[in-house]
């Protein structure tokens, strides 16, 4: 079912704060965590974006946590990059990283 439970008290947040964040009644958050009612799509979306979870994480279609990520200012650099460089140059790279890397 939806580990809203679980997410929630994970923030250490209250029903009735959710309730507010997703712009439903408390009544209707609590029939989501127990499973009486489910949210719709929409809600769904926004339910994973505001926990940083899949929504297949959040339904529990899946036991691995794919919590997003952010990449950080230095990571989206390099990235973009390493995208736009030929291929010798991302050869190099490549091999200097795994050179780096301990066995």
């Amino acid at each position: 079912m939806i580990r809203l439970f679980e997410l929630r008290t994970e923030k250490e947040l209250s029903q009735r704060e959710m309730a507010k964040v997703f712009n439903v009644s408390q009544g209707t958050y609590n029939n989501w965590e127990n499973g009486k009612t489910q949210p719709s799509i929409e809600q769904l979306i926004a339910i994973s974006k505001y926990f940083q979870v899949s929504i297949d994480y959040l339904v529990d279609n899946d036991n691995q946590d794919y919590s997003f990520r952010q990449n950080s200012p230095d990571e989206d650099k390099f990235l973009s990059l390493y995208s736009n460089a030929n291929t010798e140059i991302k050869n190099a790279v490549l091999s200097i990283l795994e050179a780096t890397q301990t066995k």
